[in-house]
């Protein structure tokens, strides 16, 4: 359950652009295919069906109003060229939106190929194409959180010491609960303003709760984890460099987890500034 009185201690607040900068809409999304990667894992109903194809066609009418000159999606940034060929394909009517398609996994079978389902299909592709963009650009470097040994090490010594202070904390069960409730009720536009306000931002406290606490002696296996977690954002932010080319605006798709930390990360970085997606997302949507 998302708790306002532990939000209020927290109150970032997005940039303003100055014209030398590339702007970044950050989209935060929920995984419409279900590949059960997170540590949040939230069930989506079928996006192929009639009512969601309507709602996904509205969704992305809202989004036109963004301008982007690049959609970046989170896939993996060496799929670059497999990527393109999918889209394309999407483009020139070999695939349609509102239908599924046979594929074989290769040995990446977690990544390759993107399913027709995914929102990298639905919203990236459907939005690019819509613009009239040549290509999506992929930016994900997946990896695993936390090192598997290091982990191993802490069932042997201590593992998840005491909180120590009683502050109120996100219960990933409740968490799934409130989201689940909220995507079966919610249209899809809804369901995305839902998951972009700044309540909805920080369902990673959690993680950063449990990891910071992992660890004894020498061991650092929690913060080395959330070290991982931010390598693999600071990768995606270096990967939205490489694909700008006479660019100066983006829209960032991205699981929603991914968000809080992007704009921290963007925010940071010179050459970006990052922009929230509510105003692109109507409340009444």
């Amino acid at each position: 359950m998302l708790r306002p009185r532990r939000m209020a201690r927290k109150t970032p607040t997005w940039p303003t652009p100055v014209p030398e900068q590339v702007e970044v809409v950050i989209l935060g999304t929920y995984h419409m295919a279900n590949p059960g990667l997170d540590a949040v894992n939230v069930e989506s109903d079928d996006v192929l069906s009639d009512r969601r194809q309507e709602e996904l066609e509205a969704f992305v009418d809202t989004l036109v109003g963004a301008a982007p000159e690049l959609v970046t999606v989170e896939r993996p940034a060496t799929q670059a060229d497999q990527l393109v060929d999918r889209y394309h394909g999407y483009r020139d009517g070999e695939y349609a939106y509102d239908e599924p398609y046979e594929f074989e996994r290769g040995e990446d079978a977690e990544y390759d190929p993107v399913d027709c389902r995914s929102e990298v299909v639905q919203v990236g592709f459907r939005l690019a194409d819509r613009l009239g963009h040549d290509r999506v650009a992929p930016v994900d470097v997946p990896e695993s959180l936390g090192d598997e040994a290091a982990e191993a090490d802490l069932e042997e010594r201590e593992h998840d010491p005491t909180a120590k202070r009683d502050v109120s904390r996100l219960d990933p069960d409740e968490l799934k609960t409130t989201q689940q409730e909220r995507l079966a009720t919610s249209s899809v536009t809804g369901y995305h303003r839902f998951l972009n306000e700044e309540a909805a931002l920080h369902a990673n406290d959690a993680m950063f709760d449990r990891f910071i606490r992992r660890g004894a002696g020498e061991n650092y296996a929690g913060p080395d984890a959330l070290a991982d977690w931010y390598r693999r954002n600071l990768r995606m932010v270096h990967n939205i460099w490489r694909a700008i080319e006479e660019t100066d605006r983006v829209l960032c798709l991205v699981g929603s987890g991914h968000v809080h930390t992007l704009r921290q990360l963007l925010t940071e970085t010179p050459q970006f500034c990052p922009l929230s997606a509510l105003p692109y997302l109507p409340a009444d949507g």
